[in-house]
């Protein structure tokens, strides 16, 4: 006699549930490895604003490998969660320039960006910065509302040299 399976799910495991810190001292922070890179093109592309404008893995992939050297990977139990991309120089002189924050998505709202941007500013002051600068669009309420609670002000309205779009430059004393 045999037994026929009715839903498809005889022999397989259930993937378990992501596990989310309950101290986000767990989140580890790396230089991304080579497997990493896809990974973070994955995110990059799969989260706004590169979602919106069409960017596919491989031009994320390009984007991402370009700033490799500046980019910190956060982790969770060996799984990448987010990142931060940190440069020493941007369009406020003597500033470092924080190019992006990703979140994974499963990871959003629940105060990983925070984090996040802590390493970020870990890795300006060691850079000897006095200052952190970074550009947002005025139209994403939540990013602009993220850093004016993390204590960035807007020092000047720029218009995208990608986009043609008005950005906020704002900045942090570190």
């Amino acid at each position: 006699m045999t037994e026929k399976q009715l839903d498809g799910t005889a022999g397989t495991t259930p993937t378990p549930p992501m596990v989310m810190p309950t101290d986000w001292k767990q989140v580890k922070f790396a230089t991304p490895t080579d497997e990493d890179m896809n990974a973070l093109a994955q995110l990059r592309s799969g989260s706004d604003p590169w979602k919106v404008r069409g960017e596919t893995h491989a031009e994320s992939l390009e984007a991402l490998t370009k700033l490799r050297p500046f980019i910190a990977v956060g982790k969770f139990n060996g799984t990448v969660c987010g990142y931060v991309t940190i440069e020493r120089d941007g369009p406020v002189p003597g500033a470092a320039y924080l190019r992006n924050i990703v979140v994974k998505p499963e990871f959003r709202q629940k105060g990983l960006g925070h984090v996040l941007l802590e390493q970020g500013l870990s890795v300006a002051r060691d850079m000897n910065r006095k200052t952190l600068a970074l550009r947002v669009d005025p139209a994403n309420g939540p990013a602009v509302s993220f850093y004016r609670k993390a204590g960035f002000t807007t020092v000047a309205t720029v218009v995208s040299k990608k986009s043609g779009k008005l950005r906020l430059l704002m900045s942090r004393e570190l």
